[in-house]
């Protein structure tokens, strides 16, 4: 983005000449002009999320990008059902020029770490859902699929970027272990 601004100063001979008539410049009278140039780069800044609302979850951030979700009750103790749960994850975001926002998982859901085939009549592995809202636009995907929820803004936008994660309860029950999945999310700045 390229901003000009022009200054142009120049003496006058006063209110009433001014307004009565124009006048050229008699030689003791002397204008300049002056060229003011500035460049503001695209750009967008994506802060670390907070958790704005959860039920069987909690957010914990590691560091400055990154963050962890951990879900209170996975699974129902008689049942070895999945329970439901989700979390709203707010993101402080300023981007100033068209920007995209991408939303994606690995394809692989919430995986057992270092497991392998499920014994008949259970899963080792529990898909989740997504909801991206940003600069009036909403998007939604599930994490069972590598195709990213793509969100494309025209203009500039700040404010809160919130992502919804959400976990259905029920179903058949889960295999003993810990369960993991990964998810992205980027912001980047279109020129």
């Amino acid at each position: 983005m390229k901003t000009v601004l022009f200054l142009a100063a120049a003496a006058t001979m006063g209110v009433a000449a001014a307004a009565s008539a124009q006048t050229l410049p008699t030689g003791d009278e002397a204008a300049s002009q002056l060229e003011l140039i500035g460049q503001a780069p695209s750009a967008c800044v994506l802060s670390p999320p907070s958790a704005a609302a959860g039920a069987n979850t909690s957010f914990a951030a590691q560091g400055g990008q990154a963050g962890v979700v951990r879900f209170t009750q996975f699974v129902d103790p008689q049942t070895a059902q999945p329970r439901d749960a989700s979390i709203s994850l707010a993101f402080p975001v300023v981007c100033n020029s068209a920007h995209r926002l991408v939303v994606r998982t690995d394809g692989a859901g919430m995986a057992r770490v270092g497991g392998g085939a499920a014994a008949p009549g259970f899963r080792d592995r529990l898909d989740f859902q997504l909801t991206a809202d940003w600069a009036g636009t909403s998007a939604s995907g599930t994490s069972a699929v590598t195709t990213p929820i793509n969100l494309a803004t025209a203009n500039g936008a700040a404010g809160q970027m919130n992502l919804v994660v959400a976990v259905t309860g029920g179903g058949a029950p889960m295999v003993a272990g810990d369960y993991a999945g990964t998810l992205v999310v980027e912001l980047e700045a279109q020129n």
